[in-house]
């Protein structure tokens, strides 16, 4: 199938073997803009014009009020968002739909800045109409589900179709929990808007041939800490996939979830990365090629001895989360020095910015994720200041970093 670039105009050769439900993602070879392609139905393939998924809008950095599409096959559903959001005077209501079919019409007419997005819907499901916005008209989507909740497939799919957050519906119309309920989701389609268009993302497919041989089977040469507080799937699902698993590195992440459900994300993204993801064991060996995914909720450290690497964790005696991070960089500054490296990505709050401290002190590495594209900017902001660091944007650039950070380790 021949693709032409609508930015460039370059021609791009691409398999149709590499769809998968319809859609593939590819770069262009002349300019490097991220495009999103759909199958087209009427049988013509030999030539496609490809959908950038750089957007035209801004979205969300206009000034004004923020624009809400709700969409939600339940009327009484759909009554209540509108009271929650309309109480605030930075939202605005635009419109509302019952299915995606009608979501996506709405979309291109009235160009909301975010939409809020169920899952289970007649005519056309949220997770089908995200992938069509994506395409079509590129838009901030806050998932709101009683299906997205922390750990759930649909989750997980929902962000690597380009969601930029998620929520589960209200559990209760109860009038002492509809404070509480209306803070959460009015915070959080708010600070989808902060983050930007800049924040979507669109996981390509990743073909992976043989899953029992991934891994080096050697001991990494250098090991990365990935940072990310607030936004964590959705940042591990834009990074990990796109690794070589050639690289003689390990990488290992905190992820601010209970163990459960890091259990339930470390078999997603093992599934959709031709890095090796593994759950963290307390007395695991590190390999190459291989990212360990641990929970806030459990300390965990690296140990360096004469016959390799491995993994300390135990679970915490108390449900206190904080500097789960910044501790386990600072084990790594200690135990591989000029070979380990700090990789933020979104974030709230400080925890990572001392350990990624104690990484460059050690003369190691740290990596800074653009404010601009993630969902939230706060921790990157301020490891900017504090160290006079330069940013990198995620896909390429944040590869290539990567890869400079090995090479020069040596």
């Amino acid at each position: 199938m021949i693709i032409f670039c609508e930015e460039c105009g370059a021609r791009n050769v691409l398999d149709e073997d590499n769809f998968e439900d319809h859609i593939c993602t590819l770069e262009c070879c002349q300019c490097s803009t991220p495009l999103m392609v759909a199958k087209p139905t009427d049988g013509n393939t030999e030539f496609v014009v490809s959908t950038s998924l750089q957007p035209k809008q801004s979205g969300g950095g206009a000034k004004g009020p923020i624009k809400v599409l709700i969409v939600d096959d339940s009327n009484l559903l759909r009554s209540v968002m509108k009271e929650m959001l309309a109480k605030d005077d930075q939202l605005q209501i635009v419109g509302e739909a019952e299915n995606g079919l009608k979501a996506i019409e709405l979309i291109q007419k009235l160009k909301p800045d975010v939409v809020t997005l169920d899952v289970n819907m007649p005519v056309m499901d949220g997770l089908t109409a995200i992938k069509h916005i994506m395409i079509k008209c590129p838009t901030l989507v806050v998932m709101l589900s009683t299906l997205t909740g922390q750990g759930s497939h649909e989750t997980f799919e929902a962000l690597r179709y380009g969601a930029v957050d998620y929520l589960q519906k209200p559990s209760s119309l109860a009038k002492d929990d509809f404070k509480s309920q209306h803070e959460l989701i009015v915070s959080r389609v708010k600070n989808a808007a902060r983050a930007g268009i800049k924040a979507i993302r669109y996981l390509r497919p990743v073909q992976v041939t043989d899953r029992n041989d991934r891994t080096n089977a050697r001991c990494c040469e250098h090991v990365f800490a990935i940072n990310t507080t607030y936004g964590g799937y959705g940042a591990l699902l834009g990074l990990i996939p796109e690794i070589d698993p050639s690289l003689q590195a390990s990488f290992l992440s905190v992820i601010y979830a209970t163990p459960s459900n890091v259990d339930a994300f470390a078999r997603y993204l093992e599934e959709h990365s031709s890095l090796a993801v593994k759950r963290a064991v307390d007395g695991q060996r590190m390999d190459s090629g291989t990212c360990y995914l641990a929970s806030a909720y459990e300390d965990i450290s690296v140990k360096k001895d004469a016959d390799g690497v491995s993994i300390g964790l135990q679970l915490k005696d108390s449900c206190e989360f904080q500097q789960a991070s910044n501790r386990l960089m600072t084990s790594l500054a200690e135990a591989f020095k000029d070979r380990a490296s700090a990789i933020l990505l979104s974030g709230l709050g400080e925890d990572g910015l001392s350990g990624a401290g104690s990484i460059l002190n050690s003369g190691g590495n740290i990596i800074v994720q653009d404010p601009r594209t993630c969902l939230c900017k706060e921790t990157n902001q301020l490891a900017i200041e504090r160290y006079g660091l330069s940013t990198v944007r995620p896909g390429n650039e944040m590869i290539d970093a990567i890869r400079a950070c090995c090479a020069a380790a040596g």
